[in-house]
């Protein structure tokens, strides 16, 4: 629908640029010019693959007969060169890995030069870039050209300022959207000439780099005659101050500057709200945070306005009243916080019959759909997801017969959808009422009036029968039933209806075997029992059965050549991981997790010379049987994001060429298996890895050091992008605003906080590092306090000893901290009491020693205490060991004291004895009196103690006489 507004402005601008030269383009009967020929023909012979046989005419002599090339009908030169690439629609579609890419491919000759009085040249489409080729600099010599097209093909580096030359040039579209994606960018580092390209109509550089260009608005502002401008994805830079730029666009009729994600502030001085000629304006994803633009209100003339993926705040309806013209509005993600009766209603009652697209998804509008809905006559997509909308669905919206996409997800409705909510909608094509309490109400020999492409129906109740008006939609591209009430057999006609289906997802306990058996045989080996079946549908890309009771083996070829997600997790699934995954080249996620599944992952042709890439990004195992080392295969994954192997039975080392192999790993986790030795170093060198368990192996040794290589744990404010995430939507909903992205609803366990906590699509959030169970010794090396990003961090259970890191403090992300069951001795770090996000700590049992840190946060964990026993020489608040009155443990001194301090106290000693003996001895020496009465005290106290004795002796010796 926005992309159909679009082109037809497009189209408008490309007729009235074309139509300059259409009087001239009809061939000669005297043939070409040899010279020209030649030209072509050299063009010819770089053309390396040419799947569409676009140039299997280009020969004999008359060049004006070949196939895309038009010659003047005065002079016999060509002056229109027309091969780009008709089916790139179909290619963009297919995986980019496809061999059924049918462009051509090559280099672009530099004879092209000799064709100088070519006007229209379109190579579109095509790839005749590559691996540091660049937009070639010579076709700033063809200085007639009106009409250059050089979209969506492979260059990268610099866009050549010679194209400045082509003084003449009405039409250049450079964008370069689908490539970048694939890491073909290209960029400009200065924009200068395009000022003299005085005539330019229509400028395209989309996702060309533009970040160094601080002025572009102004160098822009120059071409007086363009009517439409597309910098989306340019990486453009908005001051904060608006410069002003005295107006010159008055003729700009489209402007396209979506996704660049560098407008903090939407200004109404910003020179694009000037022209009162604006008919479309698209500002999608620019991270706009102000209240809603008043100067809207003068852009009388717009049709398209595109606000959405911003944060506008206290948008209203009121600045949109003088717009009678518009037909799209999309305002997604922004701030209405308003009843949506009241924002309709503010709406121009004027352009309520000419409204075709409406998306208020995520704007936090609430209360009800409004009977009124049905005056909205011209409404072709409606998308209201992700809101607080409530109550039941009014049967007034079946009265939308032109309506094509209708998205009610994610909201509160309830009630029935009925067939007189459907009935009317006799062009519907895209349905999505997921996620609300609705139950659909439809009686079995119901045959709907429309064809859908796209059905989501998750957590609605449309069961417990399969629901047989589903019969009818072969055109269904897209489907999810999933936890949809539904407990029934697929029916014969399933797969059959569903030939061309691309997502599919009908988990959560719906396959159902015969007889109440839940098998795998009987539902996907059938597919390929015979050979006039086929098997699972060709254009398959996403398939989810995960959380059923399926059983038996995996299939030994399931068809589905282009499968992308295959997701089978939490069955009965028994046997080995076929072979056949092998021969899926563009296999992205791969979950086979919680299965009983054994022995290794296939070798996929390991050691031949002609090893296939694999494009896996996601492998999810945990929770099987599977056996053996390290699995090799994993080398030929160079794109892989996640791999979990946790919860089986695999040994031996881990491999050091991880690092080297597996560049792009982020998520690493194989607890709970037989893994041995010491941890690779260089598991350090992986920058993206955020998250890391090891626990419950047999790894030995020391902790890495280098820990600060670890790029994706080192920065505190590290975030992937959602498109990033390996557990996202690969295929956005067509037609729809980007709510959240997140398709994985399995879980992946992750130990925190001292206990499992379920992640599914959000791990991308988690940084973590556990290596708790094994059997490492050593200390903990400080590099590790330079890991701010950490939000849990365990490394209990091992044989660590010497002091915890004094600069633990700057782990400020900590929320779980776990050292429990080591050998750690000396004082807890006073810097600890700076982690004000910790809510969970475990040093028990270890040697520390000395006084707790006090923290506000410390003293707020749940039961604290606990957190420190098992360390009998910790003393202050919360233990009830007192620091104040110092006690010397009896015996084993040693074990508490180092054998410096037991030194200084032996050396204290003697001095102390030394020292008290010569002040006695030096008094005596020179105080005379003091010496002579010390002396007859001596003296008389011997003289006491002998007639004491003296006395008690004879009188003992007299009683034992007698």
């Amino acid at each position: 629908m926005e992309a159909g507004a679009a082109l037809r402005l497009l189209l408008t601008i490309a007729i009235s640029v074309s139509s300059a030269y259409a009087a001239q383009t009809q061939p000669t009967a005297a043939g070409c010019i040899a010279e020209e020929r030649n030209a072509l023909l050299s063009f010819r012979a770089g053309i390396a693959s040419d799947p569409q046989n676009l140039l299997a005419s280009w020969s004999g002599q008359d060049c004006c007969q070949w196939r895309g090339v038009e010659c003047s009908n005065s002079t016999g030169h060509v002056i229109k060169l027309d091969l780009r690439n008709k089916f790139f629609l179909d290619d963009f579609v297919a995986p980019f890995y496809s061999p059924r890419f049918r462009g051509m491919s090559g280099k672009i000759s530099s004879a092209l030069v000799s064709l100088q009085h070519l006007k229209y040249l379109d190579l579109s489409g095509n790839h005749l870039g590559g691996e540091g080729v660049a937009i070639p600099g010579f076709l700033g010599s063809l200085q007639t050209l009106m009409y250059l097209n050089l979209s969506s093909m492979n260059f990268v580096g610099t866009v050549p300022p010679q194209l400045g030359n082509l003084s003449r040039l009405q039409y250049l579209d450079l964008d370069n959207d689908y490539y970048s994606y694939y890491g073909y960018y290209l960029r400009s580092e200065d924009i200068s000439w395009l000022p003299r390209l005085c005539s330019l109509r229509f400028l395209d550089m989309c996702a060309v780099n533009l970040t160094t260009i601080g002025n572009w608005a102004q160098v822009v502002n120059m071409l007086s005659s363009l009517r439409a401008l597309r910098l989306c994805e340019c990486h453009l830079a908005f001051p904060y101050t608006p410069t002003t730029v005295h107006p010159n666009l008055t003729s700009l009729e489209m402007l396209d500057l979506s996704d660049n994600w560098g407008v903090d502030v939407l200004n109404s001085t910003y020179w694009f709200w000037q022209p009162d000629t604006m008919r479309h304006l698209d500002l999608t994803n620019n991270m706009a945070a102000r209240p809603f633009p008043d100067a809207v209100a003068n852009m009388t003339s717009l049709e398209v306005l595109r606000l959405g993926g911003n944060q506008l705040s206290d948008v209203k309806a009121k600045p949109l009243k003088n717009l009678c013209n518009l037909r799209e509005l999309a305002l997604w993600s922004n701030y209405i916080n308003q009843d949506m009766s009241e924002f309709l209603e503010g709406l121009p009652p004027c352009a309520w019959s000419k409204l075709e697209l409406l998306d208020l998804s995520l704007t936090n509008i609430s209360g009800k759909i409004p009977n009124s809905i049905s005056q909205w006559t011209n409404l072709r997509s409606l998308q209201l997801s992700a809101n607080r909308l409530l109550g039941s669905i009014p049967l007034e919206i079946g009265m939308l017969n032109k309506l094509t996409i209708l998205y009610l997800d994610y909201n509160q409705f309830n009630g029935s959808i009925l067939e007189e909510h459907l009935a009317g909608l006799v062009n519907l094509e895209e349905l999505d009422i997921s996620y609300n309490s609705l139950h659909m109400m439809i009686r079995s020999n119901w045959i709907p009036r429309f064809k859908l492409t796209l059905a989501y129906f998750p957590r609605c109740k449309i069961g417990p029968h399969f629901p047989l008006w589903l019969k009818d939609q072969t055109d269904v591209r897209f489907l999810d039933i999933s936890d949809a009430g539904i407990v029934d057999i697929l029916p014969d006609w399933f797969w059959r209806v569903l030939s061309n289906v691309q997502y599919l997802n009908v988990s959560f306990k719906l396959v159902q075997g015969y007889h109440g058996h839940c098998s795998l045989c009987p539902q996907l080996r059938y597919l390929t029992s015979t050979p006039t079946t086929s098997q699972l549908p060709r254009h398959l890309v996403e398939l989810d059965i995960s959380r059923n009771s399926l059983s038996g083996p995996l299939p030994q070829n399931i068809g589905a050549p282009n499968l992308s997600d295959l997701l089978l997790s939490d069955n009965d699934i028994s046997g080995a991981v076929p072979r056949y995954i092998c021969q899926l080249k563009g296999l992205s996620v791969l979950d086979l997790a919680k299965n009983n599944l054994v022995g290794q992952l296939p070798i996929c042709l390991e050691g031949s010379e002609e090893t296939p890439k694999l494009y896996l990004v996601a492998l999810i195992l945990y929770g099987n049987n599977l056996s053996g080392k390290f699995p090799s295969v994993l080398q030929r994954c160079p794109e892989l994001v996640l791999l979990d192997l946790a919860n089986n039975k695999y040994s031996g080392e881990l491999p050091t060429w991880i690092a080297n192999k597996l560049p792009n790993l982020s998520y690493l986790r194989l607890r709970n298996n037989t893994f041995s030795g010491s941890i690779p170093f260089q598991l350090t060198e992986l920058r993206y890895l955020q998250f890391l368990d090891l626990a419950h192996n047999r790894i030995s040794g020391s902790m890495p050091h280098k820990l600060s290589n670890m790029k994706a744990m080192a920065q505190d404010d590290y975030h992937k992008k959602i498109w990033d995430n390996p557990l996202s939507w690969s295929y956005a909903r067509p037609g729809g605003s980007e709510i959240s992205g997140e398709k994985y609803d399995d879980s992946l366990e992750v130990v925190m906080k001292g206990q499992y906590l379920d992640y599914t699509s959000n791990i991308i959030y988690m940084v973590a590092l556990d290596l708790s169970h094994n059997n490492l010794v050593g200390e903990i090396p400080n590099e590790i306090t330079s890991l701010v990003g950490l939000r849990s961090l365990n490394i209990s259970y091992n044989q660590l000893s010497s002091k915890i890191p004094e600069e633990i403090g700057q782990l400020r992300s900590l929320e779980s901290f776990d050292l429990s069951w080591n050998k750690l001795s000396g004082k807890i770090p006073s810097s600890l009491s700076d982690i004000t996000t910790l809510s969970k700590l475990n040093l028990s049992y270890n040697n520390l020693t000395g006084r707790i840190p006090i923290g506000n946060q410390l003293q707020s964990l749940v039961d604290p205490a606990s957190s420190y026993i098992g360390n009998n020489y910790l003393c202050g608040p919360p233990v009830s060991r007192n620091c104040s009155v110092p006690q010397l443990a009896k015996g084993n001194l040693d074990e508490y004291q180092s054998d410096s301090e037991v030194r200084y106290l032996y050396l204290g000693m003697d001095i102390g004895f030394v020292l008290g003996l010569w002040v006695v001895f030096v008094t005596f020496l020179f105080a005379r009196t003091w010496r002579t009465a010390y002396f007859q005290l001596c003296d008389k106290l011997l003289c006491s103690i002998e007639t004491f004795l003296t006395s008690n002796s004879q009188s003992y010796l007299g009683k034992l006489w007698k």
